[in-house]
């Protein structure tokens, strides 16, 4: 999508993006105050005239845009942006099973369980908010999106865990080349898990993309993602759900299920939103809405 078109969409969104008083008002407190499960689901929203699921990206052809509107959510949040390895840097990335990417580890996959992770946590611009809208339910419903976050988690860590947490770094993987994803390249991007507030710290968790330095902190890694799936909360999205997930503040995955590749398929559109672009542009000498691999600011 051209900087021209997306302009065009992203106007049209805020004046027509489809949500009620109500929901902009949930939306507007989720990102002010939170809450204990650290994402929003919100049902039955204006998604339009959804054509047969497409099994390829050259399938692709959606003229109702309506679906794409609701990017209004993410202007409420911050500001909507893409990375170049996401679709090419589209704003708005559409996931549907792919035959090829049956058990990758991707959002096009299906015969595979995505871990519980931290969206984009090796990136130096990560996302602050990740939104999922559902324009088709598989066909058996089974996909389910988990969410588990940072305060459920911090509740079943002892004080000498959370401390371990906020000071041991690990070796965050990239997922990013210069311009694909699912890669695992060292980065030299050593981090801790938590970070920010100790009282109310932030998250950042990827087990499959991440090294421990040593056999403790291999040891309470695996610990934690024990402990993240203990306290996940299971989300099934139907058609018109969107989902908006605090990427800083919990971690997520999704279930496998079946792809019949009939037109009747598992359709998710996904966007990003940051909250604080300007800080990014004055970092990077530029001001961007689609960032490449940035490792440091």
């Amino acid at each position: 999508m051209s900087a021209n078109n997306f302009d065009h969409l992203l106007a049209a969104s805020i004046e027509r993006g489809g949500l009620d008083r109500q929901q902009i008002a949930q939306i507007l407190n989720f990102k002010l105050f939170g809450n204990p499960t650290g994402f929003l689901h919100l049902r039955h929203l204006p998604i339009g005239e959804i054509p047969p699921t497409p099994s390829t990206r050259e399938a692709l052809h959606k003229h109702d845009d309506s679906s794409e509107r609701l990017l209004q959510a993410t202007v409420l949040l911050g500001e909507p942006v893409g990375y170049l390895q996401e679709s090419g840097g589209s704003i708005v990335n559409n996931f549907f099973p792919q035959r090829g990417q049956s058990r990758a580890a991707t959002s096009d996959s299906f015969d595979t369980e995505l871990d519980l992770h931290t969206e984009n946590a090796f990136h130096a611009i990560q996302p602050d908010y990740l939104l999922l809208l559902c324009l088709r339910q598989d066909p058996e419903a089974e996909a389910i999106t988990y969410v588990a976050s940072v305060e459920r988690i911090l509740a079943r860590l002892s004080y000498e865990e959370q401390l371990f947490f906020l000071n041991e770094p690990y070796n965050f993987l990239s997922d990013y080349g210069p311009s694909e994803k699912n890669q695992r390249i060292d980065i030299d991007k050593h981090q801790t898990v938590l970070y920010g507030d100790p009282d109310a710290p932030f998250l950042r968790f990827d087990p499959h993309f991440m090294l421990a330095f040593s056999n403790r902190a291999q040891t309470l890694l695996e610990r934690l993602r024990a402990i993240a799936w203990s306290v996940v909360e299971p989300i099934r999205l139907c058609p018109g759900d969107l989902l908006i997930i605090d990427n800083r503040r919990t971690v997520h995955a999704r279930s496998r299920f079946d792809a019949r590749f009939d037109g009747s398929d598992r359709w998710i559109q996904r966007a990003f939103a940051i909250c604080n672009p300007r800080f990014y542009a004055e970092r990077l000498g530029k001001q961007h809405r689609v960032f490449g691999l940035v490792t440091e600011l």
